[in-house]
């Protein structure tokens, strides 16, 4: 194809591919790159560049990380090498201080398998089989309970094994619905604790670093030792140890409003610790004068004198905060006769170490720490008590000598065990009441009662006693 030009020159032209066309770099007049181009690859060759290093000194971070935390863990497992006095095996390492090996802290067993998984649907499958009967049961029909389980019972803890003892259980006990399912329940006889398994309640004594409640020991003969525990300071504890005393009491209604009480427990001790035997708990402030709301003793130490022993021991108290006390009413069949005997053997004791001179009730009172109206309801249910002749006022104290002496040989052959007041180390529970100021001597000094005393941590504020029921 030829084409003139302006000045009678003719040119040749060559027809080119428009693929050459559009695959050709860019380029100017005189077939080179165009500077643009140049400039887009530069950059892009320094963005990759950059990236790598980048990269690069990342890479360096991670592994002087790397470094460093493997350096603090060498650091860490010397330093406790050093303080625990051996080489630190990694092949055996430490569990709960050495209290576990590695083959008992090991959990593998508690993944579920294939087979669990289809006991568990098999067992799931059965219980909505159960709600729906149980549901059909309101249209009139019978509904069906579970197997174990007798109509209009609901669930009970059949049995608790606390320590070495496996113990029935003599009324139901509100524990949570998935523990009242087990007939059977283990509580660790130190925190009170209680589990469903044997294997969780073996592992928990292997691990439990309680030894004895969490309170403060007050008394002390031989083995037998008395705690006072704070409801307030130790709700958990105190809570169980209402719960297992409900189990054996059928008036009892006091469960979790544990803080405005004090308990006292009774522990016997040896060389694995202080092993739980009873309690028996009492108000912080009593507008009636109450030294004791409820008394329990395990089944398997009693016909041992601890109910007496307790009984004592609040009387003891009474006596030091110098307040006749009395037991919260109405009492318990079992719980009249307990303090019937306790009362009438120190009532004897000290009309036999009076001999012939003349007493008061007023002064046995002050001497046992009894209120005057249960020694008159002892003399008068003994028969001690008689209006003289003619009609002439008051009465008068007639004492068998023979009759009582004998009443105190069997009674001090049946039950020895004393309380000693000299091995006492308590101080009264002190409520203060917030002071007020008198007119013209500034604003009153209203604030919330306060409540210490030397077996506690200091002061507490707001201990107000509610009133509470709670059966002895």
């Amino acid at each position: 194809m030829t084409k003139t030009d302006g000045g009678g020159t003719a040119k040749t032209s060559t027809p080119k591919k428009r693929a050459e066309l559009t695959s050709a770099p860019r380029s100017n007049k005189r077939g080179r790159p165009r500077k643009v181009d140049i400039l887009a690859r530069e950059a892009a060759g320094q963005k990759t560049a950059k990236k790598r290093q980048n990269d690069a000194a990342e890479s360096a971070d991670n592994a002087e990380t790397t470094e460093s935390e493997q350096k603090q863990e060498g650091k860490r497992r010397r330093k406790y090498t050093k303080r625990a006095g051996r080489k630190l095996d990694t092949a055996a390492r430490v569990f709960f201080s050495n209290r576990l090996s590695a083959s008992e802290a090991d959990t593998q067993r508690f993944v579920p398998q294939e087979e669990d998984c289809q006991r568990f649907d098999e067992v799931r499958k059965a219980v909505g089989e159960d709600v729906g009967d149980s549901q059909a049961g309101i249209d009139g029909s019978t509904p069906s309970t579970p197997s174990g389980v007798s109509a209009g019972v609901g669930y009970q803890v059949k049995k608790i094994r606390i320590g070495s003892y496996e113990i029935d259980s003599w009324y139901i006990s509100p524990y949570p619905d998935e523990y009242s399912r087990h007939p059977l329940l283990y509580i660790c006889e130190f925190c009170l604790k209680y589990m469903k398994s044997e294997f969780t309640y073996q592992r928990h004594c292997m691990k439990c670093t309680l030894k004895h409640p969490p309170g403060d020991e007050i008394y002390r003969d031989g083995n037998i030792s008395v705690f006072e525990v704070d409801g307030r300071k130790n709700k958990v504890y105190c809570q169980n140890l209402c719960l297992i005393g409900k189990m054996f009491l059928d008036t009892k209604t006091l469960y979790y409003d544990v803080e405005p009480f004090l308990f006292y427990i009774l522990c016997e001790y040896d060389a694995r610790g202080y092993h739980f035997a009873g309690y028996y708990s009492k108000e912080k402030r009593s507008a009636q004068g109450y030294n004791l709301s409820c008394i329990m003793i395990l089944p398997s130490k009693q016909r041992e004198g601890y109910g007496k022993l307790l009984i004592e021991f609040s009387y003891l108290l009474s006596k030091k905060e110098g307040v006749p006390g009395s037991p919260e009413k109405p009492l318990s069949d079992f719980g009249l006769l307990s303090y019937r005997s306790y009362w009438r053997r120190s009532i004897y004791e000290i009309l036999l170490a009076q001999g012939a001179e003349r007493i008061s009730i007023e002064d046995i009172s002050a001497r046992t720490g009894m209120t005057v109206d249960d020694i008159i309801s002892t003399l008068q249910t003994d028969g001690m008590l008689q209006r003289p002749p003619y009609g002439l006022g008051g009465y008068r104290l007639v004492v068998d000598v023979e009759k009582t002496s004998e009443y105190l040989r069997k009674a001090r052959e049946k039950n020895p065990r004393r309380i000693d007041p000299s091995k006492l180390m308590w101080t009264p529970f002190l409520i203060k009441r917030p002071a007020v100021a008198l007119e013209g001597d500034g604003a009153a000094n209203a604030g919330n009662a306060v409540a210490d005393g030397p077996a506690h941590d200091g002061g507490m504020a707001g201990d107000d006693a509610e009133d509470e029921e709670g059966e002895a």
